[in-house]
């Protein structure tokens, strides 16, 4: 895999990383708020290549699904990476949201990654077509 960045004669992108806000599994269980570590992982690689990111953690607030969408397609991102620590039963969620963030924002990139699209990314492909990419196995790379 050829590394982007400015440094290899690529355009700045900009991205959106979006921890959603989950019902059954989150951070505020453990009475504080823990950080996104997955989203940050990629979100530090991609800051080192000179991309501008920028982080919604929905986690934090319990953010609804439609009020992300609605912080999204005011941000007009390049690229879209939403995710969730809880991976597998996040997955219906981060579908809900990347359907409605679609048809607002039908030139931005969706890229999703983690556990459950890591193994299940043919099915994802096929039964959701408002994401163009899943990255398999560790994101940073």
């Amino acid at each position: 895999m050829r590394p982007v960045g400015r440094e290899n004669g690529c355009a700045a992108v900009n991205i959106l990383l979006v921890n959603i806000a989950h019902p059954a599994i989150g951070s505020r269980l453990a009475g504080e708020h823990l950080p996104p570590l997955g989203l940050l992982a990629v979100g530090g690689p991609l800051l080192d290549a000179g991309h501008s990111v920028r982080l919604i953690d929905g986690d934090h607030d319990n953010t609804p699904v439609y009020a992300l969408a609605d912080e999204i397609a005011a941000a007009r991102p390049d690229a879209l990476l939403p995710g969730h620590s809880g991976s597998t039963p996040a997955q219906p969620i981060l579908d809900e949201l990347t359907r409605l963030v679609r048809p607002r924002c039908p030139e931005t990139s969706i890229v999703l990654g983690g556990v459950f699209p890591t193994f299940h990314w043919a099915d994802i492909l096929r039964s959701q077509p408002q994401y163009d990419y899943i990255v398999r196995g560790e994101g940073e790379a």
